[in-house]
């Protein structure tokens, strides 16, 4: 008897690995094998989705890549995640706040990598100027945060540091603090070679792959400068509502407010520190100015002033409104005295 067309396709040894149930033990095996590759891929996206910190001031065009995702407009209050790229344009300015311990700044043209691993954050900096401060009373022993340049790394622990990348170029200047600046193996992308330590107020620059043993000093005044250009150009929200993450904006603000407080004569976070005061200071101006207005209070005595309301009495004066009754002037032509002497006219008669 002939095989059906269709049957034809299999041949006899299909119709017999059916009566077997190989492709049973295929089908399964793949089941099994997807589901293995699921369970192993899933761990991987959620550790590339783990939350690092949040954008606590936006100001003009600053994007956020994720993994495997197109850029988006980076707004108030967004997550940052592992692995997010955060790029600024022309007169853009962003600022993050980093595990509660670490406050990035971003000015504008500025290309950003947040990576971490155990015991180490890293922010590279492929592009632009960023500005990093770190509250050590929040850094856990064995932590660290660094900075990494094309050409550069710089471990910083409780220290304001500003990196700037221009080409093939890398300035790492410390505005409070001290750390260790190492040239970055091209290869590797390793630390290699002999530290570079920069104190306060000095800047290193890796140039050609060359980094220098001692650093520059750099003077009040450009310190001064650095620090400003890390302050936000507008007015940060206030943290006051009640959204989310609004500990976090608030825990930004007491970080800057606490690494800026002590700066030297560097003016590092002097706009910073000249808010607060400036902010406690009204408070005293306004309760001063209050207490000689309850004292102006007395005027209210000047009430007796309403004693003065007798003088409306004079609105009697209105009642000079009466001249109108000057009409009896008109009594006065009253007399018409053609009108007796006309009833009296018999010519009329």
């Amino acid at each position: 008897m002939p095989w059906h067309p269709r049957c034809n396709l299999l041949g006899p040894r299909s119709n017999v690995s059916l009566k077997r149930g190989a492709p049973m033990k295929m089908t399964m095996t793949r089941v099994v094998g997807t589901l293995v590759a699921l369970t192993i891929s899933i761990p991987a996206v959620a550790h590339s989705q783990e939350r690092l910190g949040v954008a606590t001031t936006v100001v003009g065009p600053v994007t956020i890549t994720h993994v495997a995702a197109s850029p988006a407009p980076l707004k108030f209050k967004d997550d940052v995640l592992l692995n997010d790229r955060v790029t600024t344009g022309d007169n853009g300015f962003a600022r993050m706040l980093l595990g509660g311990k670490a406050i990035v700044t971003a000015r504008e043209r500025s290309i950003i990598t947040i990576t971490e691993v155990p015991g180490v954050s890293t922010i590279d900096l492929v592009s632009g100027r960023i500005s990093v401060a770190v509250d050590k009373s929040r850094v856990r022993p064995g932590e660290v945060v660094e900075i990494k340049t094309p050409n550069a790394i710089s471990g910083i622990r409780g220290t304001i540091v500003v990196a700037e990348v221009n080409g093939g170029v890398s300035t790492i200047t410390v505005l409070r603090g001290l750390v260790d600046v190492y040239r970055r193996d091209p290869v590797t992308g390793n630390a290699v070679g002999r530290a570079t330590p920069v104190s306060v107020r000095e800047s290193v620059t890796v140039k050609a792959g060359v980094l220098p043993a001692r650093p520059q000093p750099i003077s009040a005044d450009r310190a001064h400068k650095l620090a400003k250009d890390f302050t936000p150009p507008v007015r940060p929200v206030s943290p006051a509502s009640t959204m989310p993450v609004a500990d976090e904006v608030t825990r930004a603000t007491d970080l800057i407010g606490t690494l800026t407080g002590g700066t030297p004569a560097a003016g590092v976070g002097t706009p910073v520190t000249g808010g607060a005061p400036a902010t406690t200071s009204t408070k005293a101006t306004t309760t001063s100015t209050l207490a000689p207005t309850t004292m102006l209070t007395p005027t209210t005595t000047l009430t007796p002033t309403t004693t003065l309301t007798p003088l409306p009495t004079i609105s009697t004066l209105p009642t000079i409104s009466t001249v109108p009754t000057t009409p009896i002037v008109p009594k006065v032509v009253q007399p018409p005295l053609t009108v007796p002497i006309l009833p009296g006219n018999t010519l009329l008669r």
